[in-house]
């Protein structure tokens, strides 16, 4: 099972979404990080998880209402750019793009679409998800024919199977579940991979749930603290002979 960092390694000196959250998490043995991408003003697709800058840099604006190089600090780092954070996971691990798509302004959510898509095929990463809660925004990412795989998110308390029935309908190669409905049912896991769909499990921090899902076959598990999952999660059990 992959340990994908949640919104790269927060810590003091490193705030979430920035470069150094990213970098943090692929050094301390991250297989991946997940960011969350808003598009700004100019159509600037930066790294940002709420639509206001006031929890992470108590600035009352939003990101959809400033241009990137207007953006302000977020405890001394800059908020990144996609492009940025690409080039830095590059070849070292899996790069899980979610779309925040603002219902405003008007065309803001395809907007975000067309600019992330178009940032992704500048560049050649070999192991790329883009993932949403939003069902029409991800249809439109499928409409590119890039070579990324999709995600559907599922909300805290959406059933598992709600999920991977529309996951199914929509043609994803994956489906993003939040873990308490994941936990709940886990049986369903294997037979979403044999129809081909990889489950993944959002936010996941405690070790007895790495080793539930990572037996019950889950892919991935996003993670806050990607060093104490990888440390965490316990080796499999030797089969014993018959």
């Amino acid at each position: 099972m992959l340990i994908i960092g949640h919104r790269g390694a927060v810590a003091n000196d490193s705030p979430e979404n920035t470069l150094a959250s990213v970098d943090r998490a692929l050094r301390e043995g991250a297989d991946g990080v997940e960011i969350d991408v808003r598009l700004t003003a100019d159509g600037v697709p930066v790294c940002h998880h709420d639509p206001g800058l006031w929890r992470t840099a108590g600035d009352a604006r939003h990101v959809v209402s400033l241009r990137a190089a207007q953006l302000p600090r977020v405890h001394g780092h800059a908020v990144p750019r996609l492009a940025e954070v690409i080039d830095l996971v590059a070849d070292r691990g899996r790069l899980v793009v979610e779309l925040k798509t603002p219902r405003w302004p008007a065309g803001a959510a395809h907007a975000t679409v067309n600019a992330v898509m178009t940032e992704l095929s500048r560049h050649r990463l070999h192991d790329v998800v883009v993932s949403s809660f939003d069902r029409p925004r991800l249809l439109r990412v499928q409409g590119y024919r890039a070579p990324v795989r999709t995600a559907l998110l599922g909300r805290p308390g959406l059933p598992l199977a709600v999920l991977l029935r529309r996951a199914a309908q929509d043609r994803h190669e994956e489906a993003h579940a939040h873990v308490a409905s994941l936990l709940g049912r886990l049986e369903l896991v294997r037979p979403a991979a044999q129809q081909g769909i990889s489950v993944s499990g959002w936010t996941v921090n405690w070790p007895s749930e790495l080793a539930r899902l990572r037996d019950a076959g889950v892919a991935a598990a996003i993670c806050d603290e990607p060093r104490l999952a990888r440390a965490a999660l316990p080796p499999r059990p030797l089969a014993t002979a018959s």
